[in-house]
């Protein structure tokens, strides 16, 4: 009967080290990417109700997001859309394009950002809000006032093609 020597068990485990070291930064990097929100987001899976593109970027140590691309840019006059239902009236001719709409989030944990708020320039309402990835990629995020009960949910997902920022 013949036993190994202690030198190939060390040398199996000093293999298995180094893979795993190897391994090891690719997954954590995976991992983190597979989390990151920041970019470009798009309303609705379907390219014929699509209407808003965002771009989610850092405001500090919080997220926050502007509108990147209107399917239409411009009222029926030819005029940029302009914040118009804002009730500060100081506010209602900010352009559309490049509106802060999102604001304060943070990461939790589980894939969500809580403590934000989302501006719905369609109605000059601001609303509390959060945001989780979902398993498919796509951005689930809630407006509520007050308890999440009563609020509404839509999901975003990342553009199939390039899309070119209004200005």
């Amino acid at each position: 009967m013949k036993f190994k020597q202690p030198q190939s068990i060390s040398s199996s485990l000093l293999a298995m080290l180094l893979t795993f070291s190897l391994i090891a930064p690719a997954m954590a990097a995976t991992e983190a990417v597979s989390k990151d929100i920041r970019g470009l987001w798009i309303d609705n899976k379907d390219s014929e109700k699509q209407k808003v593109a965002v771009w989610i970027e850092d405001c500090g140590t919080q997220l926050c997001g502007r509108i990147y691309w209107l399917k239409k840019p411009n009222f029926d006059s030819g005029e940029p859309k302009h914040d118009k239902h804002n009730p500060n009236e100081t506010l209602q001719d900010r352009p559309l394009c490049g509106l802060k709409i999102l604001t304060g989030f943070q990461y939790t944990k589980d894939n969500t950002w809580k403590n934000g708020q989302i501006y719905n320039p369609s109605d000059g309402r601001t609303f509390n809000s959060f945001m989780n990835l979902k398993s498919d990629g796509a951005l689930r995020v809630k407006g509520y006032v007050g308890i999440t009960l009563f609020g509404k949910s839509v999901e975003w997902v990342r553009p199939k093609e390039s899309l070119e920022r209004c200005s």
